[in-house]
């Protein structure tokens, strides 16, 4: 029986062969990729721009902020800076669910997509994992459109400040730096 590199006439060395080479192609299409980096601040102002879903179902623990199973969809403007008033470079969207069931922490289970529209350059990348608030965090990206069409790589978040707003919201801002290699279109 012949592999998916092979052929049913074809003698076992020649699809042998042929699983080498597309291995080797494979390996030199990974080398002649780079990694870029992008970063920016994500702007988090509770109230204004997240909504309360789902109420959480157990009180936040001491130390946490949220209690588990709170659920939270949201829009955060992302700036070039920590500064909230600095270049706006897009918005991240998604929702998130509180799991700090016995953490030490808050925690959140994150699905978001980051939107990314600044200098020319247009596109989304689309990412998921645990918010631990605790220097830094890790987010898996898993793909992306526009000029990040099939990105790949992680994003490492950590905390800048938390404060109150004039109105008396919560202010949260984080930093990150998202590396990503872009694949091959089919």
């Amino acid at each position: 029986m012949a592999g998916i590199f092979g052929c049913l006439s074809c003698p076992a060395g020649v699809t042998m062969q042929l699983a080498v080479l597309a291995a080797l192609l494979m390996i030199r299409a990974a080398a002649g990729s780079k990694t870029q980096v992008i970063s920016y601040y994500l702007q988090q102002e509770f109230g204004t721009n997240e909504l309360q879903m789902t109420a959480a179902a157990r009180p936040a623990l001491e130390g946490t902020l949220s209690g588990f199973g709170q659920s939270v969809v949201y829009e955060f403007v992302m700036t070039e800076t920590a500064d909230p008033a600095s270049a706006v470079m897009g918005y991240v969207r998604g929702t998130a669910v509180a799991v700090n069931n016995t953490a030490a922490a808050t925690v959140f289970m994150v699905n978001n997509v980051v939107h990314y529209d600044y200098k020319g350059v247009q596109g989304t990348l689309s990412q998921q994992g645990e918010a631990v608030f605790t220097s830094p965090w890790e987010f898996v990206v898993f793909g992306g459109t526009g000029a990040f069409r099939h990105a790949h790589g992680y994003n490492l978040g950590s905390p800048v400040s938390i404060s109150r707003t004039p109105s008396n919201l919560t202010h949260i801002v984080t930093h990150y730096d998202a590396h990503i290699r872009l694949g091959k279109s089919f």
